[in-house]
């Protein structure tokens, strides 16, 4: 990792002209070292230096502001700003705004808990605002909540924006392998199968470039300064801006916000307190290949997920699964029926007249996964999420009823439903504000894994067919091509710009603090291989919490065990025995919530504050797009 000069010199103003008219930054800065990140090897750890706070003048770098939300919120939540250094080794860079929300603490104040929804694109400020109260029920009354908007994301300056408005790029997109996905027969020995993802990812390849071309053209200065690593050198900063300048690190992360968690304890690890993550991705994996090797570990457990949904819709019948025939009917029965119309659909795509969009449902959208949201009006509060298709459903069993009625539409030839659920709108009705979080993505995945040396190691459209192939045979038969569309990653060799650092571990430090990690036994994007990987890597500054359930993170599906598992982490610094296993309450397809009766007032708070969060985390990924359209 680089090693930053001594002394600073002075910041000017950003030159872009995104400033904020509530924030007065001083023409010049420092000449002297504020806060210096001094990154430094002692023997094979890693660690950053925090110097000289107290010089930090009024008004610069470090300086929060807090304010009314410009939406409805709960008592004891605000929004605001802190200032930070656009690049941390050459403060000549400029500036970045990261935008904040908080919701206060309740009792005396223990510190603060940073939140990150995952992504990487949600926004941390919508989790923390909306759901504060329910983190606190959580997490426990003695902390502060403060989601943020990392670097490009949301509200933060600057912000990823290539396309001039969100109608280019659905233009852009439109009727593309980006919104359709990718197509693959079942019959995997036919040359024509092969030779036809090949022509696909002809045009993947070819999108990738121009996405990448019109973000260079427009936020090259901006680029190169969303890594993962920059963002844990904002949490060290914010820490010691909201609390102390010695305070202890206090974290939550869900999915990619399991990435930031694993290099913030591992680039900083003298300085950890409470750390939870869930739904875990790789962080190896990530730092260290090319981000088209990513998706064959991230679903080597979706055939598990999409076994329990068949088996719980045979258990449920046909009243309330309607790809059920019967009651207990051979979940491979029902699997039979469902592979016979995607083969359908790769053959004959079926036409949907009656769409909000009409237009034509493919192998590729049916399986895919894709979130999308439709914006019926500008305020947050009247914004409402539809999700598509089977793949990301696997991510929310609570869903799972929704899920089989759409299939069981579509396989009896009205495809309506699943297409709206695939295909955004854009019209009279509101702006739809998708994929904005998609390019964000990519500006940081594209900072984070490793840059090509030359053309030479291009991933070539054939390489790329042979990829998914070889992982629709050995890893996952129903979804082994839908992940590289759904995490629109990928097409990092056009990417424009390379960051001032790159951190590529080691990923077993000894921390101040043990942390909990949490997986879920059926996720079907971060599989429990990762969770135990970190866990073994941090070996005793960790331990492993296992719920046995479905669904992506542990509030898909919740449990009381994990809750209360969380929560003693927190409030008194209880860790559970490594591997301890905790059972869902919940179980799909319970349309009538027929456990919520047996449980306490105090249980029954507990279960609804994660599923408020578990819809939250999805919600998230929508104000970045409400900025997006100011």
């Amino acid at each position: 990792m680089r090693k930053e000069k001594e002394t600073l010199e002075e910041l000017g103003q950003p030159s872009t002209g995104r400033r904020r008219s509530q924030i007065n930054i001083l023409g010049a800065l420092l000449s002297i070292v504020f806060c210096a990140f001094v990154v430094f090897k002692a023997g094979d750890r890693l660690s950053l230096n925090l110097l000289n706070f107290d010089s930090i003048p009024r008004g610069t770098i470090g300086r929060v502001e807090w304010h009314k939300c410009n939406y409805p919120t709960e008592t004891g939540v605000d929004c605001g700003t802190i200032i930070v250094p656009l690049d941390y080794f050459n403060y000549t860079k400029g500036i970045s705004i990261i935008a904040l929300g908080r919701y206060k603490a309740t009792a005396k104040k223990r510190g603060t808990v940073f939140l990150n929804p995952g992504g990487p694109g949600g926004s941390g400020v919508s989790l923390a605002t909306i759901t504060g109260k329910f983190f606190a029920e959580i997490i426990g009354p003695h902390y502060d909540i403060v989601g943020f908007d990392p670097r490009g994301i949301g509200e933060t300056l600057p912000k990823v924006q290539c396309f001039p408005h969100p109608i280019d790029q659905h233009i852009f997109r439109a009727n593309t392998v980006f919104e359709q996905g990718f197509s693959v027969s079942s019959n995997l020995s036919d040359p024509r199968t092969r030779e036809h993802l090949i022509e696909q990812q002809r045009q993947f390849l070819a999108m990738k470039k121009t996405q990448a071309e019109l973000c260079g053209q427009r936020m090259s200065e901006a680029l190169p300064y969303m890594g993962t690593a920059t963002v844990v050198r904002d949490l060290f900063l914010m820490t010691s801006m909201l609390d102390d300048h010695h305070a202890l690190i206090n974290y939550w992360g869900g999915s990619y916000g399991t990435i930031l968690g694993a290099y913030l304890v591992n680039m900083v690890p003298d300085r950890i307190g409470k750390v939870a993550i869930d739904g875990v991705a790789n962080p190896v994996l990530w730092a260290d290949k090319p981000s088209h090797y990513w998706h064959r570990e991230w679903i080597s457990s979706i055939e598990d997920t999409f076994r329990w949904f068949l088996r719980s819709c045979s258990e449920a019948g046909p009243g309330v699964c309607p790809l059920a025939k019967e009651k207990n009917e051979d979940p491979n029965a029902i699997d039979e029926r469902i592979l016979k119309f995607l083969d359908l659909l790769y053959e004959n795509p079926l036409p949907v007249p009656n769409a909000r969009r009409p237009g034509y449902l493919t192998s590729g959208g049916a399986r895919g996964d894709r979130i999308y949201a439709i914006g019926v009006a500008t305020k947050i509060d009247e914004l409402f999420i539809v999700i598509a298709l089977i793949m990301i459903y696997m991510e929310n069993p609570r869903a799972w009823p929704r899920l089989s009625q759409i299939l069981a539409s579509a396989m009896a030839g009205d495809g309506t439903a699943m297409l709206n659920n695939l295909l955004p709108v854009y019209g009279a009705s509101g702006p739809d504000l998708s994929f904005a979080e998609d390019l964000a993505r990519l500006a940081v995945t594209c900072l984070d894994s490793p840059p090509p040396e030359d053309e030479s190691e291009f991933p070539t459209p054939e390489l790329l067919a042979d990829i998914g192939l070889e992982t629709i045979r050995d890893v996952s038969k129903h979804f082994g091509m839908s992940t590289t569309i759904s995490e629109p990653d990928g097409g990092c060799q056009f990417w424009p710009v390379r960051g001032p650092e790159r951190f590529t571990g080691p990923w077993n430090h000894t921390l101040s603090n043990p942390i909990l990690i949490v997986s879920n036994t059926a996720d079907p994007v971060t599989p429990i291989a990762s969770g135990r990987l970190v866990n073994k890597l941090l070996h005793n500054s960790s331990r492993l919490l296992i719920q046995n359930s479905p669904g992506h993170g542990s509030m898909a599906l919740s449990s009381l065990c994990s809750i209360k598992a969380i929560r003693a982490y927190y409030d008194d610094g209880i860790l559970p025995q490594n591997e301890f296993v905790c059972e869902s309450e919940e179980q799909p397809f319970d349309i009538n919530r027929s456990y919520i009766s047996t449980l306490s007032e105090t249980d029954r708070r507990l279960l609804e504050a994660a599923e408020k969060i578990s819809e939250a985390l999805a919600e998230s990924r929508l104000r970045p797009w409400l900025a997006y359209t100011d």
